[in-house]
């Protein structure tokens, strides 16, 4: 087995990018032929694709397909924690990290407001419970 072989028998996620959906379907046919040759399986059901473009262009109804399985296109999808939307918006992505870091707020909130914890132990918790929900995904 070839490194490039070895990579795909552990890859959980493959993400595939191209910017046509025709080029798109020939390199999944050439993924499926990889597979078959390694003895990888797609799970359809968990397959998807989405279309990264502003603006829409001929696609019509054409479908990516695996063998003769229609593959379900999407809008959006949420992947590595982080949304993903078919025109590139981030308002998914913002609402998403509000309710992660309110539900995080909330679930503290009668420690931090509790009488018998001193600050020091409160100023803690909102260090190692809360800052690290709050800067997710933020650069330093």
């Amino acid at each position: 087995m070839n490194d490039l072989n070895q990579l795909f028998v552990y890859a959980d996620d493959v993400d595939l990018i191209e910017n046509d959906i025709d080029a798109q379907q020939t390199n999944n046919d050439v993924l499926v032929e990889a597979r078959d040759e390694i003895g990888l399986q797609v799970n359809i059901n968990k397959t998807k694709y989405m279309i990264t473009k502003r603006k829409t262009g001929n696609e019509g109804n054409k479908n990516i397909r695996i063998r003769n399985e229609v593959i379900e296109k999407v809008n959006k999808f949420k992947y590595l924690e982080a949304y993903v939307t078919s025109k590139n918006e981030v308002t998914e992505e913002i609402k998403s990290r509000l309710v992660s870091r309110n539900a995080c707020f909330y679930s503290v909130q009668k420690l931090l407001t509790s009488r018998l914890i001193s600050r020091k132990l409160k100023l803690k918790i909102y260090r190692t419970v809360i800052l690290p929900v709050i800067f997710y995904g933020c650069e330093n």
